[in-house]
């Protein structure tokens, strides 16, 4: 992997013009304050590109402000913590910021950097605009959650001590109607109703400000749900997110934010070195342009106390085998992002990282999870966190050879014998079967009962920090546990659906381990065994080798096997 080490910035003065970008954007052309140093301005050659792509537009929240002057969001000023950092907030008091990730606490002078606040070019300022009802509520809204944080292979609540489990939801609605329904049973009970809300495209942004009178109905059922929780697909940085996040926080839900978009700024399944080095026709330089979306991802969502977690990737493989000769390039962007956090470290709340696979079962499973989460070149290129999209539990129970309900002949007894050791925090980024016994067609008058949950809680209480549903709308694949207005005909409001109320009763019933509550919070070394031991040692992981890596290639037969660590 040390071949995809700092060449994209090293060699970005040859690349700019294949990947169309600008000539006046190299780095010979870059201002001092473009947070390039003299002793490494080709080294941050990416970093200012991205500072320079924002120049002239206003700072979203999350983002440093220092440059623009102004904030996006016209209820926040863009106020000075230090001289490293500024962000946008709807108001500051000089000192200690409670929402700050605990590990970065430190004072905020509040000077007032806005240029609204700057004296004016002509004696007569133009009058300020006026806020509207709801944006001059979500500029004002303080978050109601505490960032969660990693201690070894558990999450935490920076503001309790209290163990942290992600009981989520996937939320990525299109508002389809029936007709475009295209996966699972088909039906001759349905017919197609007119959505209240436009129909949107795959690589649509569905938490965009422009569509907060969607999101605020949707927000209110998931926080109904117990679902704490919710996973998105797909972003846009160019857009606010603003009010989504704060009405997610206000009803105590946190985000998992990808990092790879589906449109622009993804992370292609090609062999290594090709997935982050490549320059494709009339797109441009796919690792120059996947870093620069990613950090501008990560500026604006590292702000918000509920960003759980950024997914670098998810499922490299599942739509092209060569997906398994791609994992150096999810590596080789977790590194870069971990750097990325590094350098801001003085204004920006490190959010874990995240890689979500799917679940291939047996050794590939353990392989792929050992090389994401070991240490290949430097511990930055380590995920902090793991999941697996898990869809195996498809019947309601499972017998032993005594005809007994048994959870050792059930399908996440093999996770457990695999991911019981793990030293980071696992989570099932995706999980519900909807075949077998819980197979539905419309109109949905039965669905999935969710009967792996409570063993979630119980068998797998030590090893599991979350799992996350799938998913919150009926689409075209039908794993929907509720239909969006107009999906039906004569359905006008939001319906839930019998799957949703079943997830319901699990997520409310079901409570993870007090156990381990009352973590010393403050303390960079604290274990979850300082608090109450562990039935299993949880041990770093040894990367898996060359050999290893070479089987899975060939067992799923990809163009060109590749070393994962050159």
């Amino acid at each position: 992997m040390t071949a995809l080490l700092p060449v994209l910035c090293t060699v970005l003065a040859v690349i700019t013009q294949a990947a169309g970008v600008p000539d006046e954007l190299t780095a010979t052309a870059l201002p001092a304050d473009d947070e390039c140093h003299a002793e490494d301005a080709e080294g941050c050659a990416l970093d200012a590109l991205q500072r320079r792509a924002w120049r002239g537009q206003c700072a979203a929240v999350g983002a440093d402000c220092r440059a623009a002057g102004c904030c996006q969001d016209p209820g926040m000023k863009c106020y000075e913590k230090d001289q490293y950092y500024a962000g946008c907030r709807s108001e500051c008091t000089p000192g200690l910021y409670k929402y700050d990730d605990p590990k970065h606490r430190t004072p905020w002078s509040c000077r007032n950097l806005d240029a609204s606040a700057r004296p004016a070019a002509s004696p007569t300022p133009a009058p300020a605009p006026e806020l509207g009802a709801s944006a001059a509520t979500a500029a004002a809204a303080e978050p109601a959650t505490s960032p969660i944080f990693i201690k070894g292979n558990f999450l935490y609540n920076a503001g309790t001590g209290k163990r942290f489990f992600a009981k989520g939801i996937a939320y990525n609605p299109r508002n389809l109607n029936w007709n475009g329904v295209t996966e699972g049973p088909k039906s001759d009970e349905c017919t197609a109703g007119v959505p209240k809300y436009p129909t949107l495209g795959y690589t649509a942004d569905v938490t965009a400000d422009e569509h907060e009178a969607e999101f605020t109905e949707a927000l209110k059922v998931i926080a109904e749900l117990g679902a704490n929780t919710i996973r998105l697909y797909n972003i846009n940085p160019d857009k606010s997110h603003a009010k989504f996040m704060h009405a997610a926080a206000e009803l105590g839900i946190y985000v998992m934010v990808p990092l790879t978009r589906m449109d622009w700024g993804f992370l292609p399944a090609f062999p290594s070195p090709d997935c982050y080095e490549r320059v494709l026709d009339d797109y441009g330089h796919v690792g120059v342009n996947v870093l620069t979306s990613a950090k501008m991802i990560v500026n604006e969502f590292s702000n918000y106390s509920n960003t759980l977690m950024f997914v670098v990737a998810n499922e490299m493989p599942v739509n092209d085998k060569n997906g398994f000769a791609a994992f150096p390039c999810v590596k080789a962007l977790t590194r870069d992002i971990h750097r990325y956090q590094a350098s801001c470290a003085q204004g920006m709340r490190r959010v874990p990282l995240i890689y979500a696979d799917m679940d291939t079962g047996g050794k590939d499973r353990r392989t792929v999870a050992e090389y994401m989460t070991c240490a290949a070149d430097s511990a930055d290129d380590a995920v902090d966190a793991y999941g697996l999209n898990v869809y195996s539990w498809c019947d309601d129970h499972y017998l032993d050879d005594h005809g007994q309900v048994s959870f050792r002949w059930s399908p996440y007894q093999a996770v457990l014998d695999d991911f019981g050791h793990m030293d980071k925090p696992l989570l099932f980024t995706e999980f519900g079967c909807n075949t077998g016994e819980f197979e539905t067609r419309c109109p949905y008058n039965k669905g999935r009962t969710w009967p792996d949950v409570p063993h979630m809680f119980k068998e797998m209480s030590e090893m599991l920090s979350g799992a996350i549903a799938f998913e919150y709308s009926q689409e075209k694949n039908q794993f929907g546990i509720v239909l969006t207005p107009g999906f039906l005909e004569g359905q006008d409001t939001l319906r839930k659906l019998p799957s949703y109320y079943a997830l319901q009763e699990k997520f409310l019933s079901n409570q993870v381990s007090t156990n381990w509550d009352g973590i010393d919070t403050a303390s960079c070394s604290a274990v979850p065994t300082d608090v109450a031991p562990l039935s299993s040692a949880h041990k770093a992981p040894s990367c898996p080798s060359k050999a290893d890596a070479k089987q899975i290639q060939e067992h799923h037969q990809v163009d060109r096997v590749v070393d994962w660590y050159d």
